[in-house]
C-alpha cells in the first residue's frame, strides 16, 4: 500500500504514534508536513519528514488556499496513494483534487466559532468529507456522539493512549502527599490560561505550600500569558517544552495533581478525549477536569480524577474543602486498577483498519 501522510504539524506526537503503528502492522509510508515552530524539541528522529514549509496560526478559511498550493505537486507525484489527512482542512484540499483519503479527526475546530450558522454549515460540510473518504479515524467517541446517532462501518474510534514507548516501562509506586503542600501541573501546548489563573488565585489564598507547574510550548501570546502568571504568583513554575514521551515519567513524578480543565465556552473541548486522561492514569495521578465534557464522563466512570468548575471561585474551594489524604489515595488505587493494555498504543486497532483501507 502506497500511503502519504499529510500533517500540519511536524512535532504533534499523536501523529507520530499513528505513523509507527502503521509501520509494526507492516505499512511503511511518507510523511509530509509543515512546521507550527513550537515544540521542535519533539521532531522525530526515526521518522523522516518533509517539510511543506512554515503554517503561521490562522483561520481555517485562509490555511486552504495555502493547503490547495503546497499539496497539488504531493498529489500529482503519488497518483495511485492513499492520504492519510490530519484534519478537516487536509481532508478538504484531497477530497477536492479527487484523491482516496482516510480522514483522522483529532478537534472539531469549527465548534468554536460564534456563528451558529457557520458551525451547523461545517458540519454539514464535515459530514460529507467523511462520506467521501475511505476511512473516518476520530481520537474520542464524544466525536462519534456528536456527530452521528449510529456509527458508520468506516468509522473507527482511536483514542490518543499513550506511546508504546512506555510498554515495558513499570508505573509508579504512588501515595498521596500533604493536601496542604500539593503540586499541580498543566502539560502540554498552552492555552485555557483563563482556566489556570482562576484556579491559581484560589489555590494561593488556600496555602502558601501549593505549586502549579506548566509543562509545555505555544504561541507567543500564550507564552507572554504565562510568564504574567509566574511574575504575579512565586508559586507558580514555567518549565518551558518538553519531549514527549521521553519526559513525561520525570514530569510525572514532579506531579501530584494534573490540571486538565479546559474553558469549555467553546464547543470542541466538550467532546474531546486527550491524552492526558491516559497519561494521569498510567501514572496514577488523579486528573482535575472541567464538568458537562465528555472526559468528565470517563473521569467519573473510572473514579480517576476530580471534576472541578474552574470558572467558579466556589467551585474551586468546594474542591480545596472537600479534598482528603483518603480521597486521593482512592483514587491513585482507581487509576492502578487500569490495565496497561486500556491506556497505551498498540497495532491491534490500526490492524482493523489496515485491512478495511486494503477493501476500498
Amino acid at each position: 500500500m502506497n500511503l502519504i501522510f499529510l500533517q500540519n504539524s511536524a512535532t504533534q506526537p499523536r501523529c507520530h504514534k499513528r505513523f509507527r503503528a502503521f509501520k509494526q502492522a507492516g505499512v511503511e509510508g511518507v510523511v509530509y508536513s509543515f512546521n507550527r515552530n513550537w515544540y521542535n524539541v519533539n521532531l522525530p528522529q526515526d521518522i523522516k519528514i518533509n517539510s511543506l514549509g512554515d503554517l503561521a496560526p490562522g483561520s481555517y478559511f485562509k490555511r486552504i488556499f495555502l493547503y490547495i498550493r503546497k499539496l497539488r505537486p504531493i498529489f500529482q507525484q503519488h497518483k495511485d496513494a492513499i492520504f492519510y489527512c490530519y484534519g478537516q482542512d487536509m481532508a478538504f484540499v484531497a477530497m477536492v483534487y479527487g484523491k482516496k483519503y482516510v480522514y483522522e479527526e483529532s478537534d472539531i475546530m469549527y465548534l468554536e466559532y460564534e456563528s451558529s450558522l457557520i458551525r451547523s454549515l461545517m458540519k454539514r460540510l464535515d459530514l460529507y468529507i467523511q462520506k467521501k473518504a475511505i476511512a473516518c479515524v476520530f481520537t474520542s467517541q464524544g466525536f462519534v456522539d456528536y456527530l452521528y446517532d449510529k456509527r458508520p462501518e468506516k468509522v473507527f474510534v482511536l483514542p490518543n493512549k499513550l506511546d508504546s514507548y512506555f510498554e515495558d516501562k513499570p508505573r509508579p509506586h504512588r501515595t498521596a502527599g500533604d493536601v496542604n503542600a500539593l503540586r499541580f501541573s498543566f502539560i502540554g501546548l498552552l492555552r485555557y490560561e483563563r482556566m489556570m489563573k482562576a484556579f491559581i488565585k484560589v489555590m494561593v489564598e488556600r496555602s502558601p505550600k501549593h505549586e502549579f507547574n506548566i509543562w509545555g510550548d505555544g504561541g507567543d501570546i500564550h507564552k507572554s500569558i504565562i510568564q504574567d502568571l509566574v511574575h504575579a504568583y512565586p508559586q507558580v513554575h514555567y518549565h518551558g517544552p518538553f519531549r514527549n514521551p521521553i519526559d513525561l515519567e520525570s514530569i510525572y513524578a514532579q506531579t501530584d495533581i494534573n490540571f486538565v480543565c479546559y474553558d469549555t465556552t467553546g464547543g470542541n473541548e466538550c467532546i474531546a478525549e486527550p491524552n492526558k486522561l491516559y497519561e494521569s492514569i498510567f501514572f496514577n495521578t488523579p486528573i482535575l477536569v472541567s464538568p458537562n465534557t465528555y472526559l468528565a464522563k470517563v473521569v467519573h466512570m473510572r473514579g480517576t480524577g476530580f471534576i472541578v468548575d474552574c470558572d467558579s471561585e466556589k467551585g474551586i474551594n468546594e474542591f480545596f474543602d472537600a479534598l482528603t489524604e483518603e480521597e486521593l489515595n482512592g483514587i491513585i488505587e482507581a487509576c492502578n486498577h487500569v490495565e496497561k493494555s486500556q491506556i497505551i498504543d498498540n497495532t491491534d486497532t490500526v490492524k482493523v483498519l489496515l485491512t478495511y483501507m486494503e477493501k476500498a
